[in-house]
């Protein structure tokens, strides 16, 4: 695995998850989500990425941008840099804070783009947090209702959510 590769060119559509190391919910609480959005605008800011869709769960985050011109390796460095960073805990403390590793798909086609857009918004349901996406605060799915794409009933489940959130 130690040569792995990862290909990309300016202006590919890129779908990323990072989850948190051993799979520890740090990201729980809303004052933690709303850093880790933060610490997104920071990144898209810097590394000019146009943002598509996000969602950030208490052990993982789906992200789907173009890389516009920047190193897709280079911004999740700098977006798990950010979070480690404005951690005001001691650094060691938070050593394996990330798995070291991340997930990344380029979205080949408009069919991909629609599953991976659909996929976003929907993980919170999917994971019963909420029972629509709508009802999710760390998500972009209330960016694209605006926009028309969806309808604020989209992604709805009639399964009761398993975790008690303070949605705020």
């Amino acid at each position: 695995m130690s040569n792995y590769r990862r290909y990309f060119r300016a202006n590919d559509a890129v779908f990323v998850t990072l989850v948190t190391g051993n799979r520890r919910p740090w990201l729980h609480e809303a004052d933690q989500k709303q850093m880790m959005l933060s610490v997104m605008a920071e990144t898209k800011k810097r590394y000019a990425i146009r943002n598509i869709a996000h969602v950030v769960l208490d052990d993982h985050i789906h992200w789907m941008f173009d890389a516009l011109a920047a190193s897709v390796p280079k911004l999740i460095s700098a977006i798990k840099q950010g979070a480690i960073s404005d951690r005001k805990q001691n650094r060691m403390a938070w050593q394996g804070l990330w798995q070291s590793r991340y997930f990344d798909h380029i979205i080949r086609d408009e069919r991909d783009f629609q599953a991976h857009l659909d996929y976003i918004p929907f993980n919170p349901v999917r994971h019963r947090y909420v029972r629509n996406a709508c009802d999710y605060p760390w998500s972009s799915f209330r960016q694209w209702v605006c926009r028309g794409v969806y309808q604020a009933d989209w992604g709805v489940s009639h399964e009761s959510p398993v975790q008690a959130m303070d949605l705020e």
